[in-house]
């Protein structure tokens, strides 16, 4: 009778699995195109690779900054993320291989806030969009382009009461330059 220690055969006894280094580590890179990394990495020296791995910013040389976690150099994987772009408009949201995708906000450079669902890179369903003024307009939007209430009864309002402030302002000081005028 064999003992219950012993291995019935060679092919039983199992080899310890040999590790493969990893290192993880946070760092700056800068690339030969003058984009930088500054964030977590992962190092595997059997491959002598290095891959953006954990939370990071990613700045291009064009000054655009992509900011969030990174898995194996892929960026967002389905979480929220903030792109900013050097003519100063900036995505908030959910980002999926490489676009944006679900839940999120877009700011304009000149203020403007575009809030709702996006899909590959394109606005879909419901949207909300806030006009530089503080204005609330509310659309939808299908394969990519967005309709919006051709009026707001409200923005019109405010359009007309600023003119006629403005006209009124006018008045006043025309006819205060008329009085000094006289005398």
């Amino acid at each position: 009778m064999a003992d219950a220690l012993e291995p019935e055969s060679e092919t039983d006894i199992l080899k310890p699995v040999k590790e493969i280094p990893v290192v993880q580590d946070q760092g700056i890179f800068k690339h030969d195109t003058g984009d930088i990394y500054d964030g977590f990495f992962e190092a595997k020296k059997k491959d002598r690779s290095v891959k953006m791995h954990g939370p990071g910013v990613y700045t291009t040389a064009e000054g655009d900054t992509y900011s969030g976690t990174w898995e194996a150099d892929r960026f967002g994987a389905n979480e929220n993320v903030t792109i900013k772009y050097s003519d100063g408009s900036k995505y908030v949201g959910q980002f999926k291989e490489w676009s944006y995708s679900g839940r999120g906000n877009y700011h304009y450079p000149d203020g403007s806030i575009l809030r709702g669902e996006f899909g590959e890179n394109a606005p879909t369903g419901h949207l909300t969009l806030i006009d530089p003024n503080g204005h609330i307009w509310l659309g939808k939007a299908d394969q990519g382009y967005g309709w919006f209430e051709p009026v707001n009864h409200f923005y019109d309002m405010l359009e007309k009461s600023k003119e006629s402030k403005i006209k009124k302002h006018r008045r006043e000081i025309d006819a205060g330059v008329r009085s000094t005028i006289e005398t």
